[in-house]
């Protein structure tokens, strides 16, 4: 399916106005129809978008209120209406009635060869949809499989207008955390998402490969040094839209290091997912991530997950076991102090403790673990578990990850 934002764009809707409800613009559009019968309804089933005339309305302004109602109702995605002899203005009363509802009411001069939009916004849907079919086989060919014919696998993005001669950086954009949201309605939400992703990049004049890809949107971006810091920010301003636009969601992107040929495309990918799981983890509340800009959690991310276990239980087992035992914070609160640099004061106020509970809990931290804070090595491999255990916490919660990691 296509946008209506995105059928505006053909070249036979040039002269079409936005009468009314562009809020609902990013609505999919699964066929089109030309009906101009006096009842429209039982013609329709939902996500089409609507195209008359008015002829079947006899002129009647109440007529046109109760189809825009009627269709509103019956979910449809939009509609055109040919401004001309049978309907020479939209009624205030209809552009009211579809401003209130987000519900796109598009208008056309009269000139304009119906037959001519039809056909271009049918072809148009068609196309689109083999060229998602044609671009998902063609992630499964770049990522899941050794890329043994570069140039084929060029070619074929390069018939869809695609021009992958050039340095490419992996961007993946998923959930970091859902507000009331069940399964269920995620799944209804996931095409909006790609799509909305997809005319972001359409209303910038950007042809951008795009697919929607194990719940996530995955997307190439051009990615030599020139253009790293700007891609940067265009997922930022793509997350906030996307953010704004789905509240139920809590979204997150990473972005992997550019990919100086298809054959290296996949490690821009598994750096791109590694990221988004740092940036949508418990250690950070930033919403986009490169996988550059890690640091040493690139060193810790590229360490088997068995193994980060292995080193937080050696370490800070002990502690953990006596917060379960006796309902303390101490590992909470060793992170919180380690992320205000030793300062007691800043760490208390963030505990929300009094400054001598702190001090407590910092002897007790030392009892417990053996460990001196005012020793660097000790205090060094303390910082290390505390950090390592957030993000092994935050891939054990999600079963999912936690393979992922296991096998990237």
């Amino acid at each position: 399916m296509v946008s209506c934002w995105e059928i505006m764009k053909l070249e036979t809707l040039a002269k079409v106005e936005v009468a009314a409800g562009a809020g609902g613009l990013n609505h999919l559009v699964r066929w089109v129809h030309f009906i101009d019968l006096p009842d429209v309804l039982p013609w329709v089933q939902g996500g089409e978008l609507l195209i008359i005339t008015g002829i079947g309305l006899q002129g009647k302004p109440e007529a046109l209120v109760s189809l825009v109602e009627g269709v509103i109702a019956k979910k449809l995605a939009g509609m055109i209406i040919n401004i001309g002899p049978y309907i020479e203005a939209v009624p205030p009363e209809v552009l009211a009635i579809a401003e209130a509802a987000g519900f796109p009411l598009l208008t056309l001069p009269w000139e304009v060869k119906l037959v001519e939009v039809m056909q271009e916004i049918s072809r148009y849907i068609v196309m689109q949809q083999t060229e998602k079919q044609s671009l998902s086989s063609f992630f499964e060919q770049l990522l899941l499989k050794p890329v043994d014919a570069e140039q084929s696998l060029l070619e074929h993005a390069a018939a869809y207008g695609y021009d992958l001669s050039q340095p490419q950086q992996a961007v993946l954009v998923g959930l970091a955390g859902t507000k009331q949201l069940s399964t269920g309605d995620f799944v209804l939400l996931k095409p909006q998402l790609e799509q909305m992703a997809r005319d972001f990049f359409v209303r910038r004049g950007r042809k951008v490969l795009l697919s929607l890809w194990m719940d996530k949107i995955l997307f190439l971006l051009p990615g030599d040094s020139l253009a790293e810091k700007q891609n940067a920010l265009l997922v930022q301003e793509l997350v906030t839209v996307l953010q704004q636009h789905f509240a139920p969601l809590s979204l997150a992107a990473g972005l992997g290091d550019p990919a100086a040929s298809l054959q290296h495309m996949r490690d821009s990918y598994l750096q791109a997912g590694k990221a988004l799981w740092f940036g949508a983890s418990a250690v950070t509340k930033e919403a986009v991530y490169s996988y550059e800009a890690l640091g040493i959690y690139k060193l810790l991310l590229e360490i088997p997950l068995e193994k980060l276990q292995a080193y937080c239980r050696e370490i800070i087992g002990t502690l953990e076991e006596h917060d379960q035992r006796y309902k303390m914070d101490l590992v909470n609160s060793l992170f919180v102090y380690f992320e205000e640099n030793g300062n007691a004061v800043k760490t208390a106020h963030r505990l929300f403790v009094h400054r001598n509970t702190l001090d407590y809990r910092l002897k007790k931290i030392e009892d417990v673990s053996g460990k001196k804070l005012a020793n660097s090595y000790d205090r060094l491999m303390l910082q290390l578990a505390v950090v390592i255990a957030r993000q092994v916490h935050a891939v054990e919660a999600v079963p999912d990850e936690a393979a992922y990691r296991r096998t990237s």
